[in-house]
């Protein structure tokens, strides 16, 4: 297999560990948005610190701005994702936190000034109209829940290119194991500012399954980037939109029609395209030869 295959690979693990996650979090309403992000990281945390005892880690205190920077960035990204699916239906919370590989071509061009192939544009407005066919999108695209789940894509796309700039020099245990030390200290303060007691024991059990397919979702995630350029395994978590519906059809009786396969189909196209697309990003002011 293609060494981009594997990053795509990993890519559809991670779209489907974190619309698990969404769906969790859903379901744990009652608790704290702050409380849900910190047990998600501090549970996660010790299956990351076992790689300490690995040569795989390897600390650079040079390294520290970038990983504060990715840090900063998810953690904005995680606030706004799991207070959209709060506000808003489950599917179209994850729709619009999916609005990641959107901006991923901006960011690319604005930090890195990177240009991506016609084609992989190309494959990112026919995801985005995927999206749109499956949110169908009212005025309740300007409530706060939308807001915020935009603000996920827009964090998320800058947070997910420091995990590329990263994967250069950096091993997937270490990024991982930064990422979950800083969010880890982070979180507590919010968390015991907004703590209440969880007496029922089922949400301690969706915590609990939050935080397994967080660590599922942000290792696939790395191993993803590390092996594939940003703005192509960015196009995989269109597949989360998928997931996210199905689940919405499976736990909250939300019944798919046919504008909903019209989509997933126009959505899986997407990935398809930037999956082929071998056309590397270029410089601005470099030809294409």
């Amino acid at each position: 297999m293609h060494k981009e295959h594997h990053g795509f690979l990993y890519g559809g693990v991670a779209a489907l560990a974190a619309a698990s996650m969404a769906l969790f979090a859903k379901l744990a309403a009652p608790v704290p948005v702050e409380t849900i992000i910190f047990v998600r990281f501090f549970l996660g945390l010790p299956f990351f610190l076992l790689s300490l005892f690995s040569k795989k880690v390897s600390f650079s205190f040079g390294q520290i701005p970038k990983y504060l920077l990715r840090s900063l960035m998810g953690l904005a990204a995680l606030y706004c994702y799991f207070y959209a699916v709060k506000i808003l239906p489950l599917v179209n919370a994850v729709t619009l936190a999916n609005t990641i590989p959107l901006f991923m071509p901006f960011v690319a061009l604005i930090w890195l000034k990177l240009v991506v192939s016609k084609m992989r544009f190309f494959a990112l407005a026919v995801g985005f109209i995927g999206v749109l066919i499956l949110l169908r999108p009212t005025n309740a695209i300007v409530e706060w829940g939308s807001i915020l789940g935009l603000g996920c894509g827009i964090f998320g796309a800058v947070a997910l290119m420091g995990v590329r700039l990263l994967s250069k020099t950096e091993s997937a245990e270490t990024i991982l194991v930064y990422y979950f030390i800083i969010c880890t200290f982070v979180t507590l303060f919010p968390a015991i500012a907004t703590w209440k007691p969880i007496p029922d024991v089922t949400h301690w059990f969706y915590l609990l399954l939050i935080s397994l397919f967080a660590t599922i979702y942000q290792y696939t995630l790395t191993r993803a980037f590390i092996h594939a350029p940003a703005t192509k395994v960015s196009t995989m978590n269109y597949l989360g939109v998928v997931f996210g519906g199905l689940f919405g059809w499976w736990v909250f009786g939300e019944v798919p029609d046919y504008w909903v396969w019209i989509g997933t189909v126009l959505i899986i196209a997407s990935a398809l395209l930037a999956l082929f697309d071998k056309t590397p990003p270029r410089h601005i002011g470099k030809s294409r030869s």
